[in-house]
């Protein structure tokens, strides 16, 4: 493996980096991410409160730690910076777009040469509360930093042509960016 690239700071997104670093790869990250990926304690949601007993965080939860997961987690690797409108430096090239809302630092990449675009989390096909199988839509404000500038960092997925779009969590989406921000719009911020 020659790159690992992460589309936010999370620590169910950079958990592996470390371990990928130490066997040669190069890790990117947006730098406004940087301090959130070091020390996930620094992670400010918008609401955390209400979401807490929703059955898909409950399950969320119990799933990190059966697998282990720390909230002090092994010293994040540097990394190389993501930045937007250019073009990553790692095996497909892909097209960074910053696009803050979920995290300071959450990150698209357009991989045009094969059709699909990584939208990290800034899109979810589940719906955030239930866990269930759901239409593209933002992550939840128990997850975001801030939801509305989420929402408002859609408009900067225009122009992008790809059918294949892969959130960060659920299934493929192959009806296209168009159709899912479309749909994450109509949803609205939940």
């Amino acid at each position: 493996m020659r790159a690992v690239v992460l589309t936010h700071g999370h620590l169910d997104h950079t958990g592996m980096a470390t371990a990928l670093a130490a066997s040669g790869a190069t890790i990117h990250l947006h730098p406004a991410d940087a301090t959130l990926a070091s020390n996930p304690s620094t992670n400010r949601p918008q609401k955390t409160l209400p979401y807490l007993l929703f059955p898909a965080t409950l399950a969320f939860s119990a799933h990190a730690m059966r697998n282990g997961a720390s909230m002090k987690p092994q010293a994040m690797p540097e990394s190389v910076p993501l930045v937007d409108g250019s073009t990553a430096d790692v095996p497909g090239t892909p097209l960074v777009r910053h696009v803050p809302g979920h995290t300071d630092g959450s990150c698209v990449l357009e991989f045009r040469e094969h059709g699909v675009t990584f939208v990290g989390d800034l899109l979810c096909t589940v719906e955030p509360r239930l866990g269930r199988p759901d239409d593209p839509q933002l992550q939840s404000r128990g997850s975001n930093k801030n939801s509305e500038l989420a929402m408002e960092s859609l408009s900067r997925l225009e122009g992008i042509e790809t059918k294949v779009v892969l959130p960060g969590h659920g299934n493929p989406w192959t009806d296209g960016i168009e159709a899912a921000v479309a749909t994450a719009r109509r949803i609205g911020c939940r």
